[in-house]
């Protein structure tokens, strides 16, 4: 049976929870209301004190996409996969786009850098090793046109990838 959370019943508890929560990492704001609808916190107070948050710089949608962006860059995913994430994450498709042009998110090069990673220089000669490499890539954000780059070219030298 789950534990039930203390509900928040004032201000300086909602404060104080906000704190906790963001003095370990960042969080959207919607993620940061979800929280305290869960813990049944007053949605008035809440927004309130969000919103001076944010003013405050406690918390910052952009810094919470840069971070994610980063992150799940070095994790080897695509464009589209972040994209999808920060959507399931409360934030907005403007502000997502900004941030993944910065950080030059995608693109033939990537999908070839990853899949060399991934799977070492040697093409797939079967056609269900191929699909194989196709599925996982289209799993993790790439396009379509990104990842027949990606299979064309894994076995060629460096030179000729320019």
């Amino acid at each position: 049976m789950p534990k039930k959370t203390k509900a928040l019943t004032n201000e300086a508890e909602i404060r104080t929870y906000l704190f906790d929560l963001l003095a370990r990492r960042e969080y959207t704001k919607s993620q940061l209301m979800q929280k305290l609808r869960k813990r049944e916190a007053d949605m008035q107070v809440s927004e309130q004190l969000l919103e001076s948050f944010e003013r405050d710089g406690y918390q910052s949608d952009q810094r919470f996409v840069e971070s994610q962006v980063r992150q799940r860059i070095e994790m080897g995913q695509g464009r589209r996969k972040i994209e999808f994430e920060l959507r399931q994450k409360g934030i907005s498709s403007d502000l997502a786009d900004r941030v993944l042009e910065q950080h030059d998110v995608g693109g033939e090069k990537r999908a070839l850098e990853y899949l060399r990673k991934r799977y070492g220089r040697e093409a797939a000669v079967d056609p269900k090793e191929k699909a194989k490499r196709f599925r996982h890539m289209v799993g993790r954000g790439y396009s379509f046109d990104e990842i027949n780059y990606a299979l064309r070219h894994q076995n060629a030298s460096d030179e000729g990838d320019s």
